[in-house]
């Protein structure tokens, strides 16, 4: 006997950006599957606050709406490249920093757009290596751990109209780094491995995107298989 289909997200419109990637993808699949009308964003929309503004509004005018939720999973390739510290110089270090933070600025300007009024959800997708560091990936985890404290400081700021702002944080293996669960942690994963981006993330993302987590913001929800466990 086949299930119902969930009709959590019904009705509500999603932007998701980095879906280049199967870790995008697959949580834009996830809402689909939710009952979500999605939208994908691409990188380069993301250059300026102008740009980001009128890629949602396209969004938002394609799929009838305005938009409700949006998850940022964008990043550039750039910082998924492995280097030393000491050999990272300055173009480097503003493409991995200001290109991650700026995206992100113009992701919740641009949303905040759409929101403003209404109320919706953001979540940002911040792999846990944030939190734990990695070799060769100074860059990269310092940005992902920028975009957590700038989730932070919206959620605050956005809190009393009805705006969350949410982190889910999955396991290093989901993103193109190069980089196993293992070499970053003292245990393996209690569940047994990272999990799977739409059977295992997607609900989580659906819930932060949902009704129900209409009393959370400012979180950081570790999705990384068990890995990380600290506060």
């Amino acid at each position: 006997m086949t299930g119902s289909p969930d009709t959590t997200l019904a009705g509500r419109i999603a932007v998701v950006t980095g879906t280049r990637h199967a870790l995008g993808q697959g949580l834009a699949e996830a809402l689909r599957d939710a009952g979500a009308a999605v939208g994908e964003v691409v990188d380069n929309a993301l250059a300026t606050r102008e740009a980001a503004i009128a890629a949602f509004a396209a969004v938002a005018s394609d799929l009838g709406g305005p938009v409700d939720i949006v998850v940022h999973a964008a990043m550039p390739d750039i910082a998924f490249e492995q280097i030393a510290f000491e050999d990272v110089d300055d173009e480097r270090w503003g493409a991995v920093w200001e290109g991650a933070m700026q995206g992100s600025i113009h992701v919740l300007q641009a949303g905040y757009e759409q929101m403003r009024g209404r109320g919706g959800r953001f979540v940002f997708v911040t792999p846990t290596v944030s939190m734990s560091g990695a070799a060769g990936l100074v860059p990269y985890t310092t940005a992902v751990e920028g975009q957590r404290l700038l989730a932070k400081a919206t959620a605050r700021q956005w809190g009393p109209e009805g705006i969350t702002v949410n982190c889910l944080a999955p396991a290093p293996e989901h993103v193109p780094i190069g980089v196993e669960s293992v070499t970053v942690s003292l245990a393996p994963p209690a569940l047994g491995g990272p999990g799977d981006v739409r059977a295992d993330l997607g609900p989580i993302v659906v819930f932060l995107a949902g009704d129900a987590s209409h009393a959370l913001t400012g979180a950081t929800l570790s999705a990384d298989g068990g890995v990380w466990m600290a506060p």
